[in-house]
């Protein structure tokens, strides 16, 4: 396996592989570092990497990049040092992320909610099917790891990360590149919807379903891991539709 191969069968490597597609690639470049930081892939004080090393790697212009870095910036998201020793660094904000979550579940229609959880059931269960046929002894025991932090969570934001990313994890675990960079695109999208308070989520619960789908895939039973995972993905959805509901009621109450 190459370089690059090996790097794109990992969390990190998922998130700072190169953009592709159309579209303004500043605001990709802004999305693609958010979840890398929303989901604890990039820690909170850690620096990035160099303006070339980091451009090259998203395969955008350094302009493209400092403009992205400009965005985040001014979101809270990264601050940067001047001088010896400066650079840019990952600053993430529990208050930001919650308060732009809700309002952007608030933005969102009911069909939008169905059609992200619609993606997330297929990616989820054909990662967890491949999981428990190709995963390897290390990529299991990361898994469980994972399952123990997520059930050790004392804070939101340290449950979010853990169970987002365990689902990162399970695609790694399938040995798909795809499927990797898939999952890391949904939970930018979910993780932080799924955690809000206001979902009142339980780590320990969460953590329980988690080590059930890693049994099932250490017993290479990908059928049980199927369902599982699916089912897991469906019951979150259905929370996350019935919230949705429940603010369109509130604002209709006002």
């Amino acid at each position: 396996m190459s370089n690059q191969e090996s790097a794109g069968l990992s969390a990190l490597g998922a998130v700072l592989s190169p953009i592709q597609g159309g579209g303004p690639k500043t605001e990709a470049v802004v999305q693609r570092l958010s979840a890398a930081i929303s989901l604890g892939v990039m820690a909170d004080g850690q620096q990035l990497p160099s303006e070339t090393d980091l451009a090259n790697q998203l395969g955008v212009s350094t302009m493209t990049l400092r403009e992205a870095l400009a965005v985040l910036r001014q979101q809270g998201i990264v601050y940067t040092k001047r001088g010896r020793g400066g650079g840019s660094f990952i600053h993430g904000s529990a208050e930001i992320l919650e308060t732009t979550s809700l309002a952007r579940l608030q933005q969102m229609s009911i069909q939008e909610l169905r059609d992200l959880g619609d993606e997330h059931f297929a990616v989820t269960g054909a990662a967890a099917v491949l999981a428990a046929r190709r995963g390897l002894r290390a990529d299991i025991a990361r898994l469980r790891a994972l399952a123990e932090r997520l059930k050790g969570s004392t804070e939101p934001v340290s449950a979010r990360r853990a169970d987002s990313r365990f689902h990162i994890e399970m695609a790694v675990c399938a040995q798909s590149t795809r499927l990797t960079r898939a999952q890391v695109g949904l939970q930018a999208e979910l993780s932080a919807l799924l955690w809000l308070p206001r979902l009142k989520m339980d780590p320990a619960a969460e953590a329980t379903a988690h080590r059930d789908l890693v049994d099932a895939i250490e017993r290479e039973d990908d059928a049980r891991a199927r369902e599982l995972a699916e089912s897991h993905t469906e019951s979150r959805i259905r929370r996350l539709v019935a919230l949705r509901l429940e603010l369109s009621d509130d604002e209709g109450h006002r």
